[in-house]
């Protein structure tokens, strides 16, 4: 059996990799095409180079050739090397374009289907004419994509899946820890991390307390160092999974994005921030309808987890955080927040019944009905 798997940023890059492990449990002898990150670059066995990680309008604008070079390039491999289906991870600007030229060939699901419940909600013509069914990470999108008359499946969250519980880690330090999660492509660690080192700054003037900065890669670990020579600052970096500073964290600041399911899956006070430039920050709110951005607060179906996009009262955030270092009001609706979410979020496991679901069944069933190269 050949599959393909496309992914465009860090976190579909993480649930592509967990999804081609859980695919291989099922069909050893599978082979893989992929795009994405180094996640799906170690577990494909042919990887297509394609842009990753570009951040807002104006990033995606600045480097269109990349990104029409790139959608050729995929799109003549898929045709040369007829895979037996192909799993979308997110990314909906790239990826329903190649679903519009590959979908009539080829059985296309969705994994991570576009968020059509914020913006574009005319992307569910595409879905429902090239893609054969859905799988969805929020439960409430299940009801939306069938509504539309596209076979839609919710099985959980995977950031579940995720979470190492082998990292269980002893206690290192005898004062409050905050950790700091910047993102992890360039633009949001430029953003947003000079807005974390003033907010750190602030806090240390009133009491002893110590900053740990997680870098997804070596690459944004440079850019990290970089910004603290700038300000003249010093922070324990560590390198890889966000999840080692998580766990030791007394609070986290972090950049909007999956991982906040996992601070709050780890149970740990949060605050989300999100910055880009401000021509895109006007597009984005002309176009999406929501007034919560971050994916906790989205499963809650309320804003509970503080959230500063854009603007950032320094005032209103180090009040926050003195509240959760303190136990206050705050840190306890959150705490009581983290349980709902891992009641909704699912328990685990989730990438092994995506896989079972593809592969048992819809795509064994493609393959015995249709030759499709």
């Amino acid at each position: 059996m050949k599959i393909a798997v496309i992914a465009g940023e860090k976190s579909g890059d993480n649930y592509g990799a967990l999804l081609i492990d859980a695919i291989r449990k099922i069909e050893k002898d599978v082979f893989v095409i992929g795009t994405g990150g180094e996640g799906i670059r170690e577990k494909a066995d042919l990887f297509i180079k394609s842009p990753y990680g570009r951040m807002g309008f104006s990033g995606v604008i600045s480097h269109l050739p990349l990104f029409y070079h790139a959608f050729k390039k995929v799109k003549e491999i898929l045709k040369k090397e007829c895979p037996s289906f192909i799993v979308f991870i997110d990314n909906p600007g790239f990826n329903l374009k190649l679903a519009q030229v590959l979908g009539e060939k080829f059985p296309c699901f969705y994994y991570i289907p576009p968020k059509v419940w914020a913006h574009n909600y005319g992307r569910i013509r595409i879905m429902k004419k090239y893609i054969k069914a859905v799988i969805t990470i929020f439960p409430f999108e299940e009801g939306i994509y069938k509504k539309e008359g596209i076979p839609a499946f919710w099985f959980g969250h995977p950031v579940t899946d995720l979470i190492k519980t082998e990292q269980n880690l002893k206690e290192r330090y005898n004062i409050p820890v905050i950790g700091l999660l910047p993102g992890s492509r360039e633009k949001e660690v430029r953003y947003l991390l000079p807005v974390f080192i003033h907010t750190v700054k602030i806090i240390s003037k009133r009491r002893r307390v110590k900053t740990l900065l997680s870098a997804s890669d070596m690459p944004i670990k440079r850019i990290e160092e970089e910004i603290l020579k700038k300000y003249h600052t010093e922070m324990e970096i560590i390198e890889g999974s966000p999840h080692i500073v998580i766990r030791y964290a007394s609070v986290v600041l972090a950049a909007s994005g999956t991982v906040n399911l996992e601070v709050a899956l780890l149970q740990k006070p949060l605050l989300v921030f999100y910055k880009t430039k401000y021509l895109d920050y006007l597009i984005a709110r002309s176009m999406v309808k929501l007034k919560i951005i971050s994916p906790v607060n989205l499963l809650a179906g309320e804003k509970v987890i503080p959230e500063y996009i854009q603007y950032f009262p320094y005032r209103k955030i180090t009040g926050d955080i003195e509240d959760i270092l303190n136990k206050g009001a705050l840190y306890r609706q959150e705490q009581e927040l983290f349980s709902r979410i891992a009641e909704i979020a699912g328990r685990g496991n989730v990438s092994e019944a995506v896989a079972e679901f593809l592969i048992k069944n819809y795509a064994k069933r493609d393959i015995e009905d249709k030759k499709l190269c």
